[in-house]
């Protein structure tokens, strides 16, 4: 129980520190400006404007979204280190599992608001428009939230062995890539032989499959990728596994 509350208090300071960090408010800005762009292209668009909205702006959601989470992920441990603020912490009762823990869970917090701001921004265009709120639509905001929670966990995993943050966002935006491909990805796998054929197989265990959680290409009557229970497992089973990796290569660190 206070290793739970000890990562409760290390979440809420993350969250407050990305709340007034100047590079959230920047982000919510520059999304407000794309999703308002998106309003004027579905102007142009005429029959099919509701739909061009709602596809555009969800798209700029999440590559905003994406940029900070790299950003903020790839940075929030190795500027800990380097501004020697994590001995100071250490030099407390605070265990490396409810550290880990507070981090991650303040950077999923700090993406969920972040989504509900454009979400509300967005919603709000649509509105103004006249047009209803799209049946999948809190679902596509939710499953963007889910890619995020994937995300920052293996970034947190690859800030603690990378050598620098750029090289960090460079490895987790080609990790964010190629798991938007897998289906491409098991096409080719199946047409290669011998031994590249199996380093390719072993390769894409530790690559996860983003297309199952891809609601906005669905619509509104698409078929589910997957049933709740298998997304979820399947959620839980990449949020956790990075983390007790990273805690593997956080315990062997001196602080």
């Amino acid at each position: 129980m206070k290793n739970f509350f000890t990562a409760w208090n290390i979440a809420r300071h993350s969250l407050v520190e990305n709340y007034k960090n100047r590079f959230f408010a920047l982000f919510v800005i520059f999304a407000g400006v794309l999703i308002y762009a998106s309003l004027l292209a579905g102007v142009m668009a005429m029959d099919e404007e509701a739909r061009v909205i709602t596809d555009l702006g969800l798209a700029l959601m999440e590559l905003t979204a994406l940029a900070y989470a790299l950003l903020a992920a790839a940075s929030t441990i190795t500027r800990e280190i380097e501004t020697k603020t994590i001995y100071l912490i250490f030099s407390r009762p605070v265990p490396r599992p409810a550290y880990l823990a507070g981090k991650a869970a303040g950077l999923y917090a700090s993406l969920a608001l972040m989504l509900g701001v454009m979400a509300l921004i967005q919603l709000s265009l649509i509105s103004f428009r006249g047009f209803a709120l799209p049946p999948f639509y809190l679902k596509a905001v939710f499953f963007i939230w889910c890619k995020l929670l994937i995300i920052i966990s293996a970034v947190l995993f690859i800030s603690l062995f990378s050598t620098s943050t750029v090289s960090t966002i460079t490895i987790s935006g080609i990790l964010w890539t190629l798991g938007h491909f897998t289906s491409e990805a098991k096409f080719l796998i199946n047409k290669s032989s011998g031994s590249a054929s199996l380093l390719l197989k072993a390769c894409a265990y530790f690559i996860p499959n983003f297309q199952l959680f891809n609601a906005r290409d669905l619509g509104a009557s698409g078929p589910a990728p997957a049933g709740p229970g298998f997304l979820a497992a399947y959620l839980l089973l990449w949020v956790s596994a990075p983390y007790l990796f990273s805690l593997v290569l956080f315990r062997k660190k001196e602080f």
